[in-house]
């Protein structure tokens, strides 16, 4: 199941584009996304203008309460931004059930005006029979205010920086 949402910013896509290859606003990304704590294991500029990130992240859990197997969860956050496809790809892999549940996105950056339009889309898969679905229904439910967050929190970001 995939979802997708759209905003724009009020600065060059060249600007935001920076934003999300600094080290210091990935880190501080995820932690206005809810992470107690991000242990970055990767941060390296790679062949054909993209940089890559990995992650080691903890937060309080968001599976759903008939899913949780603890009120923390871990996982790897993996993400490639690719200057010049104007997109950012993302993994999270999580510590426990990894065979089960599988979460991505892609986020592209486009000019508009003197602005850049953010298109996020989010992608969900629980291979969980019978509860699969419903479980993948109650996790992008909060897609909407998770992106509006993070959002807001960009534009914080590009203000003071």
């Amino acid at each position: 199941m995939k979802v997708r949402h759209e905003h724009v910013i009020d600065a060059p896509v060249e600007k935001v584009m920076a934003t999300y290859a600094d080290k210091a606003f990935y880190v501080e990304k995820l932690k206005n996304s809810g992470a107690i704590s991000v242990d970055v294991v990767e941060h390296a500029e790679q062949p054909g203008d993209r940089v890559r990130w990995k992650a080691k992240v903890s937060e309080p859990s968001r599976f759903p309460a008939f899913l949780r197997k603890s009120d923390v969860d871990t996982y790897v956050d993996d993400s490639v931004l690719d200057r010049p496809a104007g997109t950012l790809t993302w993994k999270v892999t999580p510590a426990i059930m990894a065979d089960k549940f599988f979460l991505s996105g892609l986020m592209e950056f486009r000019k508009e005006g003197k602005g850049t339009r953010l298109s996020f889309t989010t992608r969900m898969d629980v291979k969980i029979p019978l509860v699969g679905g419903k479980a993948e229904s109650i996790g992008l439910s909060k897609t909407e205010e998770e992106v509006a967050r993070q959002v807001a929190f960009l534009r914080k970001w590009l203000a003071e920086h």
